[in-house]
């Protein structure tokens, strides 16, 4: 037993995963300091594993119950609209959102009189888009509001439907706004205004969900409303264009609708499953134990081919490295799938990259640090070089 602890804990295997982490330090320093890996920079700046873990979890979610979308297409005029949202709040479903920002006066004068005349009948239960504007970073706060136009007048309840980030980069779509303070005050997100007409949710200002991606939605067309009462009444109904080119979002799951994405930031605030993200020492702390742990099979794996070192499948096996690819790739999907189930079924994420990473490099980090060993152990006679692992000429 003591001579298997002493083998588990030995300096070289330590060592072997210290190394591979300087590999990787090396990389990025190399990356981030020369122009030419800056296309590979900008592209690793919006990368993300919880993108494939999504897509993967997307593959199997149910239809969410509770959400309904209506697809009002980009032809429908502002008298359709109004006539939408009002059958919409006439089936009674827990709340409406309004997903649409009527700037200005458009169309004709009964077009916005039919708005003006929902506006007003429908009440709190109805939210309407607005959209927040000049971004302060000084003040961390948006200098302004931009609502329709009948808005102030007649005090509609608003949230607004920013979507991208405050530097408008276009980036994939990872989280949703909650509640900001304004130069006008306190202001809810459309989602989070959605979700607190149906019941109380308490959220942080200036903070943001991971939206979570793990469901599906129903989109009925404007016109088949009358046929699907059910698919209405009881349930949270959001209003919007799903065909708007200026409305589309790069997102985990593809090319998404703004409303589409909408609807999962309602069900992300309503299921309070904000995903849990592990600290930068957790991540890099579980990366080097299951280096270190697999430093440990590998060298298992050589020690056992060592002494089956004549027969031909081991010489075959250790000169082609094939053994040593099959373990690699059967200990990262290992680790992969340990990372999905922890991210689906617990919605917590360790930086599956990294530890991918770190698996992927190990061997070459061992590599060098063997060669090493074989070198130094010519003209030198340390301590740690007499009592390692690899040292074959030791005096």
């Amino acid at each position: 037993m003591k001579k298997a602890l002493k083998y588990i804990f030995h300096i070289d295997h330590f060592l072997i995963a210290v190394l591979t982490f300087v590999l990787i330090g090396i990389g990025y320093a190399a990356v981030m300091s020369f122009p030419i890996f800056d296309p590979l920079k900008e592209a690793m700046s919006d990368m993300s594993m919880t993108d494939y873990f999504f897509r993967l979890a997307d593959k199997n979610s149910d239809v969410n119950q509770d959400i309904t979308i209506v697809d009002i297409k980009d032809e429908a005029n502002r008298g359709k609209i109004a006539n939408v949202i009002a059958t919409i709040d006439s089936l009674e479903p827990w709340a409406v959102g309004v997903d649409i920002t009527f700037m200005g006066i458009k169309g004709t004068p009964e077009e916005n009189e039919a708005l003006i005349e929902t506006a007003l009948n429908a009440g709190d239960r109805v939210v309407w888009a607005t959209q927040l504007v000049d971004y302060d970073f000084a003040n961390k706060n948006f200098a302004e509001k931009r609502s329709s136009f009948f808005a102030e007048e007649l005090a509609v309840k608003e949230g607004f439907s920013n979507l991208d980030d405050v530097n408008y980069n276009h980036n994939t779509i990872r989280k949703m706004f909650t509640v900001v303070e304004g130069d006008s005050g306190t202001l809810a997100s459309l989602p989070v205004a959605i979700a607190q007409t149906v019941d109380s949710t308490n959220l942080k200002p200036n903070s943001k969900l991971t939206i979570d991606y793990k469901t599906k939605f129903v989109v009925l067309p404007v016109d088949s409303i009358d046929s699907h009462e059910d698919l209405i009444k009881d349930h949270i109904v959001l209003v919007g264009s799903t065909t708007d080119e200026g409305d589309m979002w790069k997102t985990p799951l593809g090319k998404m609708p703004g409303v589409v994405l909408q609807a999962y930031s309602v069900f992300t605030v309503r299921s309070h499953n904000d995903i849990h993200y592990a600290s930068y020492i957790v991540n890099l702390l579980i990366a080097f134990v299951l280096c270190y742990l697999f430093e440990l099979f590998v060298d298992l794996q050589n020690r056992w081919l060592a002494r089956h070192g004549d027969a031909p499948w081991a010489i075959f096996l250790s000169r082609s490295y094939l053994l040593l690819r099959i373990v690699t790739i059967v200990f990262m999907a290992l680790v992969t799938w340990g990372v999905l189930s922890l991210f689906i079924h617990h919605s917590s994420y360790v930086d599956a990259i990294l530890i991918l990473l770190v698996l992927g490099l190990m061997s070459e980090a061992r590599n060098i640090y063997i060669a090493a060993i074989w070198a130094l152990s010519k003209n030198h006679n340390w301590c740690i070089l007499k009592n390692s692992l690899f040292n074959t000429d030791k005096k």
